[in-house]
């Protein structure tokens, strides 16, 4: 819906026409606590579409576009609900009843190993690296940023970001062969 503002001509006709949201509800047998959000939309349409054609008010009765909207919202809010992404099957873990419980399945992280692994990698990285590459490696994870570490290192920025570039294939190297 656009974000433009009804005129006061347009709130003063909407709020005569008010009660054909109601009427439209009722006829569809739609909870009005549930729908009248929805719907409201393509009333207020109506009423700016039929405040601005003069030829629409030739040719058709306000209610009869109106209703013609708020079945419109109608079909977009059910089609919204009942797309592919709204469909998913959702399976709860807690009540999984596997072989596994639900710590087995999604078992808690050990700082120990992820250290260990971080450190095993860093080996191998050293292997390929050179010195300058190693330093920018160390003084990243230890949470420099890209300007901190171009001072301590005396280059450019523009060098930090190639040696991370190079050392991001080094490590893509080393991590998938």
């Amino acid at each position: 819906m656009s974000e433009v503002p009804l005129t006061k001509e347009q709130r003063d006709f909407a709020t005569k026409w008010h009660n054909l949201i109601y009427t439209f509800l009722n006829d569809k047998g739609l909870p009005e606590m549930d729908y009248y959000d929805i719907v409201v939309f393509g009333f207020l349409q109506a009423v700016k579409e039929f405040s601005a054609k003069p030829d629409l008010q030739q040719k058709y009765s306000f209610s009869t576009i109106a209703w013609r909207k708020m079945e419109d919202s109608l079909i977009d809010y059910y089609r919204g609900q009942f797309c592919q992404k709204r469909q998913a099957y959702v399976v709860s873990l807690h009540s999984y009843d596997g072989p596994y419980t639900l710590e087995e399945v999604l078992p808690a992280p050990d700082k120990v190993m992820a250290q260990l692994e971080s450190e095993l990698l860093l080996h191998d990285l050293a292997a390929l690296a050179s010195r300058q590459q190693m330093a920018v490696v160390r003084m990243r994870s230890a949470g420099y940023n890209m300007r901190e570490i171009a001072r301590k290192e005396s280059i450019p920025m523009k060098r930090v970001r190639e040696l991370l570039e190079e050392i991001r294939a080094l490590l893509e190297e080393v991590c998938y062969g």
